[in-house]
């Protein structure tokens, strides 16, 4: 009798243990765009499968959102962007001209990913949705194109200049042009923690070889201030680049409003990048702000 109501005991933890690890498995197709969904950079492609330990999720999401609360506080409603746009309307383009720059996968095996720019690019739409912004991602994938046409690596800002252009004349409302990019330099060079949360840090890349340069530069220093006003040490400041072997443009002589931002490096992790995304999404809803093009 004992011994049946031992085996009858383990069964019973048997299941419910069965039953909690399946609870924990999602499928990332089936939940609407957020933040799980946009950890895959393939999402739109294949059915990714991941176990997902929520309470820890939780916690962390609880934390992170009561940091930006602050911040969103001392932004104005989206109230006055509906003002000075049709919202149904997108404004905001984000590209990857170096569509392969991956982030670290440490950390995310859990998720079965390998996430890169375009996941941020992914995530920063969905932030800028939140505030009352619309914009479009692009698709395509830049340097699939490089390689299938033959072309060189350097090649890249040619190919996205093109997919800016044609962007530009199937949406006449696109006003700002953001090229997501991720650095090459090592994690303590790239990572900061404000008030216990992570953050990738961001850096601006300005090319000095565009004639009207200082027009760009005008535009991320004031985006830059905004970092350093509001999030302190977040920011690795305005790098500028000009001569041999750089490009030196980096399509910023098509408007005042192309702005290349480097998120990170190739140590973080997509969190530490979605916090900095979320701080980029509340800087670009302050600059759209105060400085509205009816």
């Amino acid at each position: 009798m004992k011994k049946r109501k031992i085996i009858y005991t383990s069964i019973l933890i048997i299941f419910l243990a069965l039953t909690l690890y399946l609870s924990y498995t999602i499928n990332l197709n089936n939940i609407n765009k957020n933040f799980l969904q946009v950890l895959s950079s393939s999402f739109q492609k294949e059915n990714v499968s991941t176990k997902i330990d929520f309470v820890s999720f939780y916690i962390k999401t609880l934390k992170q959102e009561k940091h930006f609360q602050n911040a969103k506080e001392n932004l104005k409603t989206s109230e006055v962007i509906n003002i000075a746009y049709n919202t149904n309307e997108p404004i905001v383009y984000i590209y990857n001209t170096h569509s392969n720059e991956e982030y670290s996968y440490q950390k995310n095996d859990i998720y079965n990913i390998t996430p890169n720019v375009k996941t941020a690019s992914y995530i920063l739409e969905d932030e800028l949705k939140k505030l009352g912004i619309n914009s479009i991602v692009e698709s395509k994938d830049t340097i699939e194109i490089v390689n299938s046409s033959n072309l060189l690596y350097q090649d890249s800002y040619k190919v996205s200049r093109t997919l800016i252009e044609n962007a530009k004349l199937e949406n006449d409302s696109l006003i700002y042009f953001i090229d997501l990019h991720r650095d090459s330099v090592n994690y303590d060079a790239t990572t900061t923690s404000i008030e216990g949360v992570n953050y990738a840090k961001v850096m601006f890349l300005l090319g000095l070889e565009n004639e009207n340069y200082l027009e760009n530069k005008k535009v991320m220093t004031s985006m830059n201030n905004f970092l350093n006003e509001n999030y302190r040490g977040l920011s690795r400041g305005i790098y500028e680049k000009k001569g041999k072997g750089v490009n030196g443009v980096y399509n910023q002589d098509f408007n005042k409003n192309t702005i290349l931002i480097e998120v990170g490096g190739v140590d973080n992790n997509i969190e530490e990048v979605a916090n900095s995304l979320k701080v980029i999404a509340s800087m670009l809803f302050n600059y759209i702000n105060e400085n509205k093009q009816i």
